[in-house]
């Protein structure tokens, strides 16, 4: 969380009671706030997000009962949070555990590291997945780490699923965290996926166009909106099987699942996609692998080029007979 509860003066506002405990803050809705989601209010007079409303739902009551996030606020509703229970989590979040987690290390210097990450494993701490994550394993393993105060993402220039597999780019101190995600601004670092997508491709290259935002009623999914930000993704078909297209993917944009969700959207969606396809069970994983990066290095301006073999359960679906 980017503000200390206890010093940030803003809280208090004009339909905020005063409790004794100062641990805890009480709201009373007016008139402004009728019909107001209850995640969106929190959020709003808290200055955190709504999947962090989300995570703290159980220290939040209405009128002294625990309410649905999607509740209609009504007029002189009593909100009650206690910060305890918030400072604890964003505490631990903070603060993530160092974990002896195996690191496929592809390239390093005293700088930077470029890690193969496995499909399953997050790559940081969320309230609820605490451990297991990759800044856990990077904690433990980069000795050189230069990151002080809050670690929950120490190191991480840039993310991929939980369920994707493939290159990242990791900075040992917040400088080179910040010139890399500047290449990521303007669009000069290359990144490669490849993906098994079902369905057989008619055209050899495609390019899909179309903006991406939150879904208005599935929080965790993304979709195609008009009101989006604007997603721009090149497709090129590498290989058809009988039921399935082994495809490039060039990402101009990095919009939260993007590919996956683009490909769904298109009528070929990613194999073995929990979210986006009705038939993931029949995988054993999803067929999505970040195959290759380009970058500049921030301090020696070499231009560094990295590509990975397909993860085994991947390998194993595309020269198996069921594609």
């Amino acid at each position: 969380m980017s503000e200390d509860f206890e010093n940030n003066d803003d809280l208090l506002g004009d339909d905020e009671i005063d409790l004794s405990d100062e641990n805890k803050k009480s709201f009373i809705i007016n008139e402004d706030d009728i019909n107001k989601r209850l995640d969106i209010f929190i959020s709003e007079k808290l200055n955190i997000t709504r999947s962090q409303v989300k995570n703290y739902i159980t220290s939040i009551t209405v009128n002294d009962i625990e309410k649905k996030l999607s509740y209609s606020l009504k007029l002189k509703d009593k909100i009650i949070i206690d910060l305890n229970a918030l400072s604890k989590e964003e505490s631990d979040i903070e603060n993530p555990i160092p974990e002896d987690i195996d690191l496929d290390i592809v390239y390093e210097d005293k700088y930077l590291l470029v890690i193969n990450k496995p499909a399953g494993m997050s790559v940081h701490c969320s309230p609820s997945e605490m451990t297991g994550t990759l800044v856990n394993a990077l904690l433990y393993n980069i000795k050189d780490f230069d990151f002080v105060g809050n670690k929950s993402r120490a190191g991480i220039i840039h993310r991929l699923d939980k369920d994707t597999s493939g290159l990242m780019i990791v900075g040992k101190n917040s400088n080179i965290v910040s010139s890399i995600q500047e290449q990521f601004k303007n669009r000069t670092i290359k990144k490669i996926y490849h993906a098994i997508v079902i369905g057989l491709l008619k055209d050899n290259c495609m390019e899909i166009n179309l903006p991406i935002g939150r879904h208005h009623l599935y929080r965790k999914k993304m979709t195609v909106r008009d009101d989006g930000k604007e997603a721009l993704t090149y497709i090129k078909v590498l290989k058809r099987f009988k039921s399935h297209t082994l495809a490039e993917i060039n990402l101009k944009t990095g919009r939260t699942h993007q590919i996956r969700v683009h490909s769904s959207y298109r009528g070929f969606p990613v194999a073995g996609d929990k979210i986006y396809s009705k038939s993931f069970n029949k995988y054993s994983g999803l067929m999505l692998n970040a195959k290759k990066i380009e970058f500049i290095h921030p301090i020696t301006k070499e231009v560094l080029e990295f590509e990975i073999d397909y993860p085994n359960y991947l390998k194993n679906f595309l020269y198996s007979d069921n594609i």
